[in-house]
């Protein structure tokens, strides 16, 4: 081996050799190049507001030998409901005697108060509830109190819609918004009443997901969030943190990463891959797509190709 060394050579810039004939040209690296692609979901495949945040899109055009992705901003709509059947936290089951019964709530984004007047309407028609009433005062501790009029109701919490036991997902449920940390209450007549033992939150989401499924075998899973029972979606990019004083319900909430509220990996992709159809997915803590009530979302994606 020759103990010369060409300094030249310390970058791998391209170089010409002569082989008879042929000259060939070794260490060519294409350009690479920067495209930013607009997303918004009122332009997918198919259009149906009634359902979750879960879209196909195509793009009108291929982007090809893409080496990675990420996320530069998005724009969310603030008007998912805090309360709701896909959420899976608008119910809850009362037992009196040998008479049981789930208690279901409109769908709807609750204050403290609407709350309350939902919940005792629903109680006062029902039939085995009517003697059982709650209260949510707005005071410094927010607690919500049970009270009852018949000898004994039994309350719970961590069931599905058709009352069954549903405890993995507990504290997705009304009750853990409520402030109540315990599965099931016994709620006795007479002058006693069951508090919740922490303060009522019905401020939503504390942060969304943002997914995105381009259909290529050799990306990586970038967040992990164990939950009870499983990890969260292997497609997420992105992670966008909620601002629900500075954008309330109704307002559209814009999240980059120079305002911190955008958290976005740049995926980088083992081999070239093409861009054309992807799977988007807006997602709550728990993995399940977020319902926008017939509003959609947008964001922009930097893609990096040759």
């Amino acid at each position: 081996m020759s103990d010369y060394f060409d300094k030249n050579q310390l970058f791998m810039e391209p170089t010409t050799n002569q082989y008879g004939n042929h000259m060939v040209m070794t260490n060519v690296h294409k350009m690479s190049k920067t495209k930013y692609i607009n997303i918004d979901t009122k332009f997918r495949d198919e259009y149906d507001f009634s359902l979750p945040a879960n879209f196909n899109i195509n793009l009108p055009e291929r982007v090809n030998s893409v080496h990675s992705i990420k996320v530069t901003n998005i724009e969310i709509p603030m008007t998912f409901y805090n309360i709701s059947a896909n959420l899976g936290n608008n119910y809850f089951k009362i037992t009196n005697g040998a008479n049981s019964e789930i208690i279901t709530l409109k769908d709807q984004n609750y204050s403290p108060s609407e709350l309350e007047v939902e919940i005792n309407a629903k109680l006062t028609a029902s039939s085995h509830g009517s003697g059982m009433s709650f209260s949510i005062p707005l005071n410094i501790n927010n607690k919500t109190s049970i009270s009852s009029t018949v000898p004994a109701i039994t309350i719970q919490f961590d069931v599905d819609k058709y009352g069954n036991n549903d405890k993995f997902n507990f504290k997705n449920k009304l009750g853990w918004l409520m402030g109540f940390r315990n599965i099931s209450y016994n709620v006795v007549s007479g002058s006693n009443t069951t508090v919740a033992e922490c303060s009522i939150d019905l401020s939503g989401p504390r942060y969304l997901y943002l997914a995105i499924d381009e259909y290529n075998k050799g990306k990586q899973n970038s967040f992990i969030s164990p939950l009870s029972s499983s990890l969260i979606n292997k497609n997420i990019i992105a992670r966008i943190a909620m601002d629900i004083k500075t954008h309330p319900y109704g307002t559209i909430l814009p999240a980059n990463t120079a305002t911190g509220l955008l958290t976005t990996d740049q995926r980088n992709y083992t081999g070239k891959i093409d861009l054309q159809k992807l799977q988007i997915q807006l997602l709550n803590e728990t993995g399940i797509p977020m319902t926008l009530n017939g509003q959609d979302f947008s964001f922009c994606l930097e893609v990096n190709y040759e």
